[in-house]
């Protein structure tokens, strides 16, 4: 377990730095922060400011709930949690997930509620096989290594020229080039999500962090998430 003094550690973020300090903050599903139970489901709380939680109600979607700080899912590849407020991304953007996938096959971890947009890891099955869609439209990636069945932060980025990147924990995978328009409307998918996984944070920006904010960023989520980078 880490303590409170790593946070200087990981990254260099200063231990006042906090994710909602900087602009173009989207989403922020903080890992152990707003999670619970509501009529018929579980909720988990937007801390960004802009009141996307995220939520199920549908008992076969849920999951295993929330537990360890963490949301869970089962077997059954089709839990989600559905955002109240969904948003298009149409141009640049950032997004951190803390993941701890069971396997490798057809991991998808964000997603439009009709499968226009996602982003997937071991696209059929193949653990290097990357593959995200911005509103039909399909990059696919051979990444050099999987992403792993360890907790670990993913993390996707597109520039003002349509440059893709993914990385695990501030390590570059892989690049692209992408065009099109994200719709975030989803947590995992009901089809092709997430097998016995866990999600421990969402951070979502619309635009790409400089390379010392997205530092920042990642360094305060790997304290909190216990991450070593």
């Amino acid at each position: 377990m880490l303590g409170l003094g790593n946070s200087i550690v990981l990254g260099g973020a200063p231990s006042e730095f906090t994710i909602d300090s900087l602009s173009d903050l989207e989403l922020w599903l903080k890992f152990n922060t707003g999670q619970g139970a509501i009529t018929d489901g579980i909720q988990w709380n937007d801390q960004s400011g802009n009141s996307r939680h995220a939520s199920q109600t549908t008992d076969a979607q849920e999951g295993s709930g929330f537990s360890g700080g963490a949301w869970t899912t089962d077997a059954n590849n089709n839990d989600n949690l559905d955002l109240a407020s969904t948003f298009n991304l149409a141009g640049e953007y950032h997004i951190f997930v803390v993941l701890n996938l069971s396997e490798e096959s057809n991991e998808t971890f964000v997603s439009s509620v009709d499968n226009t947009s996602f982003i997937r890891f071991a696209q059929g099955g193949s653990a290097t096989a990357y593959r995200m869609k911005n509103g039909g439209t399909t990059a696919n990636i051979t990444l050099s290594s999987g992403f792993g069945t360890t907790k670990a932060i993913a993390e996707v980025s597109r520039d003002g020229s349509n440059g893709l990147r993914v990385l695990k924990n501030g390590d570059s995978l892989g690049t692209a080039t992408g065009t099109g328009t994200f719709a975030f409307q989803q947590i995992g998918t009901s089809s092709n999500g997430l097998t016995s996984a866990e999600v421990h944070e969402v951070v979502v920006f619309s635009s790409a962090l400089s390379s010392a904010d997205a530092t920042l960023v990642r360094s305060n989520i790997a304290t909190r998430c216990s991450i070593t980078l």
